[in-house]
C-alpha cells in the first residue's frame, strides 16, 4: 500500500493508491462531461446555421423562380413585335422587299 503525505493546510490526509485512482476517475469523469457538453452545444450552433442556410436558399429560390418569370414574360414574341411597333415604329415588309436566301 502506498501512502503520499500532503504538506499544507491538509496535512493530516493520507492518499492511498485507490483514492488516487478513484479522484483520477473522478476527473476523467468531469472531463468527459465537459466535454459532452461543448459537443451539443457545438452541434446545436452548426444546427442553427444549417436552418438559416435552408432559409436563404428557400428565398433565393422563390427570387429565382419569379425571375424566370419575368424573362420570360419579356422575351415572349408578342411583347417584342408590340415594342417594335409603337416605339421604334417598324413594320412587317412587304413581299416584295423580302430577301430569301
Amino acid at each position: 500500500m502506498i501512502k503520499l503525505h500532503i504538506d499544507g493546510p491538509f496535512n493530516n490526509v493520507f492518499l492511498t493508491k485507490p483514492a488516487l485512482i478513484m479522484m483520477l476517475l473522478i476527473g476523467l469523469i468531469i472531463a468527459q462531461s465537459l466535454g459532452i457538453i461543448y459537443s451539443k452545444q457545438s452541434k446545436r450552433l452548426l444546427h442553427a446555421r444549417l436552418q438559416s442556410a435552408y432559409a436563404a436558399r428557400d428565398r433565393l429560390q422563390v427570387e429565382w423562380s419569379k425571375l424566370l418569370l419575368e424573362q420570360s414574360t419579356y422575351q415572349s414574341e408578342a411583347r417584342v413585335e408590340r415594342i417594335a411597333r409603337e416605339k421604334l415604329g417598324m413594320i412587317n415588309p412587304e413581299k416584295v422587299n423580302v430577301i430569301t436566301p
